[in-house]
């Protein structure tokens, strides 16, 4: 990315004074290699001051096998960081990616191969986040399609799930994520990425200001570390858009297949 550019963000973060905790951000890829294990890292980190009790980190992880070419169950584990107070288990998750029967997100374990576009994939994601403190009562389902497609060099990648809380008195929310790079070295892509969460959403229509929306620009490695092993470290700096959003926060995730 440009100096300039890097330049004007720093300085936009700069300018903001504070807001809500750190979050992980993750776009799911509708890619599944048969007989895989996948292991992941998410860490988000608040670049501005938070208060106390809010969440100056937060971390997930995730550790994933596939025993078909078309499902992917993962269980994960989410870890809060709050400032002035003790690391603790925030939440626990089992989640699913389900491939139809087309396009190219179906392979063979040991079968990456980083030569080719990323073509058309498409699927459905299927997960129960369970939080350490309310268990079940309070756990959430959340489902909705993935899908990638490549546009001649570029690859764009879309989630769009639906957040339905196990009780009944709490109305259905949605979510989003986007991520589009473009390949500019060997193994190394850049681009953007775009997340966001609208609690409640088939209530009375939600305040902008309480809802989150996240963009900013993103770089995606791809390294071959030999063995049938493939590191994936992904690194974002995302600018929250509304006053429901934290203002800026450092994601660096990684993904370890083998």
């Amino acid at each position: 990315m440009k100096p300039r550019l890097w330049a004007a963000l720093c300085m936009l973060v700069a300018m903001q004074s504070s807001g809500a905790g750190a979050q992980v951000f993750e776009v799911i890829h509708p890619e599944i290699e048969a007989g895989g294990f996948e292991f992941e890292s998410l860490n988000g980190v608040s670049l501005v001051d938070v208060e106390d009790g809010e969440e100056r980190s937060a971390h997930e992880i995730a550790l994933s096998y596939a025993p078909f070419s078309f499902w992917k169950p993962t269980a994960a584990i989410e870890i809060a960081n709050p400032e002035g107070e003790d690391a603790e288990v925030e939440a626990f998750e089992l989640e699913n990616v389900f491939l139809l029967p087309f396009g190219t997100g179906h392979g063979d374990h040991h079968g990456h191969d980083h030569d080719e576009g990323p073509g058309f994939a498409l699927g459905l994601f299927v997960g129960w986040e369970v939080p350490n403190e309310g268990g079940v009562d309070e756990s959430t389902v959340s489902f909705g399609p993935i899908g990638e497609v490549g546009i001649g060099p570029a690859s764009v990648i879309a989630n769009f799930f639906v957040e339905v809380p196990v009780d009944d008195d709490v109305d259905p929310g949605l979510a989003y994520a986007l991520a589009a790079s473009v390949p500019v070295a060997e193994a190394i892509s850049l681009g953007f990425e775009a997340h966001g969460d609208v609690e409640q959403a088939f209530g009375d229509a939600p305040d902008l200001d309480d809802t989150e929306h996240y963009i900013g620009p993103a770089a995606f490695l791809d390294l071959d570390l030999g063995r049938e092993r493939v590191l994936e470290p992904r690194l974002a700096m995302l600018f929250g858009l509304t006053e429901g959003s934290s203002d800026a926060v450092l994601s660096l995730n990684f993904e370890l297949k083998f």
